[in-house]
């Protein structure tokens, strides 16, 4: 092993364009960086010192130049790109924030209803509401709800007039007449199609209780403990 100073081998050092990051006395060198007036600095260099008898390309000079070039405007637009997703973002979190105590319709199959004693002493529920995908030609359109223990609590058809999502309520009624108790209830749709039942994919009534960043931009934290959902999950606001 060579145990030379590669500093003091380092052709470019004079110049102050690169230094070895080797240690230890180690022959070696490390990855370096240069700008744009580096590469032109060493571009003189180069030329004040080729030889008379075997000049260099000019066609090689003009090369090199033009691919340092498209690739500091690479790096120029990489940083532009980065610059504009960070506003983007943050324009993103601003949106979200201002919908924290409001109800929307988001996408999930999971919904929360809460009930409360009116001061006649009678038990009132939320209740909910949906909306549902429409899969292209179809002739029937069903949601079913389910309890915690996987039990039916209400079926309804869901009339298709055109819409693209129309939507649908339940009244938190069981089929007696009581009062469903609060909690998350499932939610499904299937439609028929060509004579088969396809799933379609439902949205759901929530209250956005706060919002959090995550990688993949604002999350929505929903009242209830449900899922929480992203902005573009979002297809209407209630209030």
């Amino acid at each position: 092993m060579t145990t030379t100073n590669s500093v003091t081998n380092n052709p470019y050092a004079a110049l102050g364009l690169a230094a070895s990051t080797a240690t230890n006395g180690t022959t070696g060198g490390g990855a370096q960086t240069l700008d744009m007036n580096s590469f032109m600095k060493l571009l003189t260099t180069q030329l004040q010192n080729q030889d008379p008898t075997n000049p260099t390309d000019n066609s090689q000079m003009v090369a090199q130049l033009a691919q340092f070039s498209a690739l500091q405007g690479i790096n120029q637009l990489n940083t532009t790109v980065s610059g504009f997703q960070t506003s983007v973002q943050s324009n993103q979190i601003m949106q979200a924030a201002s919908l924290v105590g409001k109800a929307a319709i988001v996408k999930g199959g999971s919904a929360y209803v809460s009930t409360s004693t009116s001061s006649t002493g009678a038990q009132q529920t939320s209740g909910l509401l949906g909306a549902v995908d429409v899969p292209t030609g179809a002739t029937d359109l069903k949601v079913t709800i389910t309890n915690a223990n996987g039990q039916v609590v209400n079926t309804q058809s869901v009339p298709i007039t055109g819409s693209a999502q129309p939507t649908f309520a339940w009244n938190g009624l069981l089929p007696d007449g009581s009062t469903a108790p609060a909690g998350t209830y499932k939610v499904t749709a299937s439609a028929t199609v060509d004579g088969k039942g396809v799933a379609a994919q439902t949205y759901v009534g929530a209250v956005i209780d706060s919002v959090g960043v995550s990688s993949n931009g604002p999350k929505l934290n929903l009242a209830g403990g449900l899922p929480s959902a992203q902005l573009s999950d979002v297809v209407q606001i209630l209030n």
